[in-house]
């Protein structure tokens, strides 16, 4: 029992049960449902901070830790005890051995903090991602206008800025391109993955897109340019989302007497998921979406009649 209370203690993790199930059989017949209490803030005086970024698997994104498999040979690869990736050392990392072991390596810190210099740079600016339902009346078009016009011009000048409408289609706006409005359009009835957005938007339209891995910001293979069309600055940006604000309508598209508007709620978040998931991966940001109503078309839709 005192094992267990060191290794809570050490991890801030306690699980109901000290085995887990090796079969679904022996899944099946657990009363108590194989769980984990995580306390994320719970502090560690004796946890070191890492002053590097986590090195990541290829495939799955987990963290190199203890337990995973290292090959201290010529070659300086390790397998994630998560997909069982192989992935090859950084430079960085070319000096480690049996007896040179980073300390994510070490037994005893199964829980460990980093901290890059780099990293913490560059996620300082603040992230809104606006999405607006505009399966409203126009009057109420115009009184959000008002207020997101109102809105914008006191945001700070780095923040970063996105904007997304929808209705029966879901609309994200290019404010990287100022001169013509340039729209991308997701159909609203269908679930729209990760993979589709990249390659529909156009992020990979110069360079070969990797086969394998998880894409996602500029350290896995995007480049600055396309991921700044989406989410600018809101100093460079402020004239073109006001131009488009100003000029925004109600969905145009017909809906039956019996019925609501077509709303594609959870196509719209899913979207601006992904987007801020590719584009500032690992940062804090904000989606902030103004509704008029409950969803009727698309993933998580209610009854669309009346």
């Amino acid at each position: 029992m005192t094992e267990f209370l060191e290794l809570e203690t050490q991890d801030a993790v306690r699980m109901p049960w000290n085995v887990l199930p090796g079969s679904k059989s022996e899944a099946a017949q657990c009363v108590i449902p194989v769980s984990a209490i995580y306390t994320p803030l719970k502090p560690f005086p004796n946890t070191p901070t890492l002053p590097y970024a986590p090195l990541r698997c290829r495939n799955c994104r987990s963290v190199l830790n203890p337990f995973s498999i290292v090959d201290f040979s010529s070659t300086k690869i390790w397998i994630c005890c998560f997909c069982l990736q192989r992935n090859h050392f950084p430079p960085s990392y070319q000096s480690i051995s049996e007896t040179n072991m980073p300390a994510e390596l070490f037994p005893q810190y199964t829980t460990i903090e980093y901290e890059s210099p780099s990293e913490k740079a560059s996620l300082t600016n603040p992230v809104f991602l606006f999405v607006i339902d505009t399966c409203v009346i126009e009057e109420e078009i115009g009184y959000l206008k008002s207020s997101l016009l109102q809105v914008v011009g006191t945001l700070p000048e780095n923040c970063l800025i996105g904007l997304i409408t929808f209705g029966t289609y879901v609309h994200v706006h290019e404010l990287g391109f100022g001169q013509i409005p340039k729209v991308y359009v997701f159909k609203g009835s269908k679930e729209v993955s990760k993979d589709q957005v990249l390659e529909q938007m156009g992020f990979f339209a110069n360079k070969l897109k990797p086969t394998t891995g998880v894409i996602a910001g500029v350290r896995d293979g995007l480049s600055q340019e396309s991921m700044s069309r989406f989410l600018l600055p809101a100093s460079e940006c402020e004239f073109t989302l006001n131009s488009i604000l100003e000029e925004l309508q109600r969905d145009p598209w017909p809906v039956p007497a019996d019925y609501r508007a077509a709303r594609c709620t959870g196509t719209a978040l899913s979207v601006a998921s992904h987007l801020l998931g590719i584009c500032v991966p690992g940062s804090g940001a904000r989606i902030m979406a103004f509704l008029g109503g409950p969803s009727t078309e698309g993933p998580d839709c209610v009854k669309d009649f009346v």
